[in-house]
């Protein structure tokens, strides 16, 4: 990958090492000047994230090629029109190959499923998200599912967006008496593309800064 491979409006990534945990937070480039890139300042557990001027900060940037990054300096913030970084440009990419900790979107969205077992289809059942992540999602639900089990599932991600996906069940949790005898299911997606990751990871840039255009945040 080189420089002039970079694109506005295109998704990145910003890695952030905290508490011994590493987590990549998702942004986009606004504006590319000469020597200076502009991007979007990233959120994390619903807050801007506090950047120091001068800190060496890592992007990721994920292609169909492969993923890579490079390490920079923070040059600026702006506020208006909305919060961005002022980057350094990179002068040389390197490739990257790491398990990725996504960052999650406390959020409520219509879920629908049916356990599968073996060439065996339940019945479509409902649930509504708790919170969304580009690995996963965790969802309540009144329907008996157990850990491991694989499903099929669909989330609505708008009035005309659905994302659909083979997943499992990885912890369930138990039922609490305050909400309405519900159950909490954490599930993983199963073999999804990285274009169908990508989905749900721009989903919650836009989502983000929907809701920080609308002072929500």
């Amino acid at each position: 990958m080189k420089v002039k491979d970079l694109k506005i409006n295109q998704l990145i990534e910003i890695e952030v090492n905290q508490d011994e945990k590493t987590e990549y937070l998702p942004s986009r480039i606004e504006e590319i000047k000469e020597k200076y890139i502009y991007i979007s300042m990233p959120m994390r557990k619903g807050a801007l994230l506090p950047m120091r001027l001068g800190e060496e900060i890592k992007i990721i940037l994920r292609q169909k090629n492969g993923t890579f990054g490079f390490f920079t300096k923070i040059a600026g913030r702006r506020r208006e029109p909305i919060p961005y970084l002022i980057i350094d440009k990179p002068e040389r990419f390197i490739s990257v190959n790491q398990k990725r900790e996504f960052v999650r979107l406390e959020v409520n969205l219509s879920v629908r499923f049916r356990v599968v077992d073996g060439d065996n289809r339940g019945p479509i059942e409902e649930g509504m998200t708790i919170d969304i992540s580009a690995g996963g999602i965790l969802f309540s639900t009144q329907a008996d599912i157990k850990a491991g089990q694989k499903i099929e599932m669909e989330l609505q991600l708008s009035d005309k967006e659905s994302f659909f996906s083979q997943a499992h069940a990885i912890r369930v949790f138990e039922r609490g008496k305050h909400e309405k005898n519900s159950v909490r299911v954490a599930i993983e997606y199963d073999d999804i593309s990285e274009s169908q990751r990508d989905r749900i990871f721009r989903f919650i840039f836009e989502k983000q800064r929907e809701w920080i255009q609308k002072g929500i945040l």
